[in-house]
């Protein structure tokens, strides 16, 4: 069946994984140069950003695990992270932070889920033993299939939260299995609603028109929205194409969210699982 278009275009510079043994659980940047289908698989053509001598590799976007299940194995570049205290020197009206940020509290403990930069890759795991001087950490990656298991040395500063990203709910925080602390917390931007003038609606219209047309693309997707029940009449068929007509509709409803005023502050968001 065909599979879930996702916001993505060539050009851009996102990150990925893989079920290849030895480099399960570990997240890679990359930058997209061509998006293609093959009997009715999303396959993006990658090239990485730190292995500029590697060969362009064409993925799949989704693909099955040994636990079975299907992973997305594409999202988008990791959003800017600080220290918490350092979010206060952060201009909230700067056009380049509009996207989430994330603010880590003070010092990694036990348990923490984070991705340890080595070898120009991010490897997600979780700490499983702090030492008295703060600067390094043991990491446990993430057990097989989804990881390699293995438990390293790492240095405090070559670490960053873990997050997960969806479709439907973009980033957030991963399920704490019962732990009440978390390493870090999602910082959005919120507008306030000011007095306008001639020239911010102008802006605002163009925005808007924009985000329209972009919310058409992903409705359409790159090559027309075709329904599955056009292909085949059984029950499975309608099931999946309204399913895929939700997810659509949803981000449809975040692109079109009217942009209002140019005073703009951050504000804490808390996601619970």
């Amino acid at each position: 069946m065909t599979q879930i278009i996702l916001p993505f275009k060539v050009g851009e510079i996102v990150e990925i994984k893989s079920f290849e043994g030895g480099y399960r659980g570990a997240w890679f940047r990359c930058k997209i140069v061509d998006i293609t289908t093959k009997r009715k698989e999303l396959f993006y053509s990658m090239e990485y950003i730190d292995y500029p001598e590697e060969a362009i590799d064409t993925v799949r976007v989704y693909e099955k695990a040994e636990d079975g299940e299907t992973h997305l194995m594409v999202r988008p570049k990791y959003p800017p992270h600080y220290h918490e205290s350092d979010l206060l020197k952060i201009n909230g009206d700067d056009d380049r932070e509009v996207e989430p940020l994330i603010g880590v509290h003070g010092s990694w403990v036990v348990g923490d889920l984070v991705d340890w930069c080595k070898d120009d890759a991010f490897w997600s795991g979780k700490v499983l033993e702090t030492n008295e001087n703060e600067e390094a950490v043991q990491v446990e990656l993430l057990p097989p299939p989804l990881g390699e298991g293995k438990i390293y040395e790492a240095l405090c500063k070559d670490l960053r939260p873990s997050l997960e990203w969806s479709l439907q709910d973009g980033w957030k925080l991963p399920s704490l299995n019962g732990k009440k602390r978390q390493c870090a917390k999602l910082v959005k931007r919120k507008n306030e609603v000011a007095d306008g003038c001639d020239t911010r609606k102008e802006q605002t219209e163009g925005a808007k028109k924009q985000k329209t047309e972009r919310a058409m693309e992903i409705l359409t997707g790159n090559e027309g929205f075709r329904l599955n029940i056009m292909e085949s009449g059984s029950i499975d068929a309608a099931a999946f194409d309204l399913e895929e007509l939700i997810v659509r509709i949803e981000w449809l409803k975040r692109l079109l969210t009217p942009d209002v005023g140019d005073s703009s502050y951050w504000e804490y968001e808390d996601y619970c699982p």
